[in-house]
């Protein structure tokens, strides 16, 4: 009998135990979101840094006899300002149109190749600044939502308008080349979602790559050249951004 008791109550902690360790199940803050309304808004603020790919013509020597090269060597960062417009396809699959601001800056280093001696020199640097209108468009495909949390990946496309590209050609400021007004962007990423209380905040990492030769036919004579040993710039940009919807 006395035997009985004791399984009895050890049976009774075991199971008081277990309940104790038993999680409520947690809140999910704005459970509706792929169910509610298909098309949200909101804002997005972020950190870009820019740079260029430059093909250069090594080959080309100059009436000196030297041959001149161009490298970004110095990372400025920027700063992107964009509106969201997000529309929701199907569960998983979100189209996104994020019309913004973005500007920054990407100093070109020139530096001079002497065949005699094998000598390389610094020349002379440009400080190549930004203005664009951007105007991505791409699509947001999200993983399983866990809790609060939903991680996703990104893919698009962007078309920038660079207001600065025409800016005067200046010798004194060593302005000596200019760099094309539109281009043509592939872009790939990756962020989560974070649900809120009252919003939906997001951290997104993105590499954005430009299709065209940025370098224009306008330069000064003193830069030609600088000009003609480059034979292309293509623009680079990876992107730190974070969405408030």
């Amino acid at each position: 009998m006395r035997c009985s008791a004791y399984i009895g109550v050890i049976g009774l902690l075991l199971s008081l135990n277990g309940f104790g360790q038993v999680k409520p199940p947690k809140l999910l803050n704005d459970p509706d979101y792929d169910f509610g309304k298909p098309l949200r808004f909101g804002f997005s603020i972020g950190l870009n840094v820019m740079d260029f790919d430059a093909v250069n013509k090594i080959a080309q020597f100059n009436v000196d006899g030297k041959s001149y090269f161009a490298e970004v060597v110095h990372i400025t960062p920027g700063l992107n300002v964009n509106a969201i417009g997000d529309l929701r396809i199907i569960t998983d699959i979100h189209l996104r149109f994020l019309p913004g601001y973005s500007f920054g800056q990407r100093d070109l280093v020139f530096f001079s190749y002497n065949p005699v001696d094998s000598t390389v020199a610094t020349t002379t640097s440009m400080q190549m600044e930004s203005n664009f209108i951007d105007l991505p468009f791409g699509i947001k495909y999200l993983s399983q939502r866990t809790s609060n949390v939903r991680p996703y990946f990104y893919a698009g496309t962007n078309f920038r308008v660079d207001l600065a590209a025409y800016k005067r050609l200046k010798v004194e400021k060593g302005v000596l080349l200019r760099l094309q007004k539109f281009d043509y962007y592939y872009e790939v990423g990756l962020g989560i979602d974070f649900f809120l209380q009252y919003f939906k905040f997001s951290a997104e990492i993105k590499w954005s790559a430009g299709l065209l030769n940025m370098l224009s036919s306008d330069f000064v004579e003193e830069g030609k050249m600088y000009h003609d040993a480059i034979g292309g710039l293509r623009s680079k940009f990876l992107i730190i951004s974070f969405h408030f919807e």
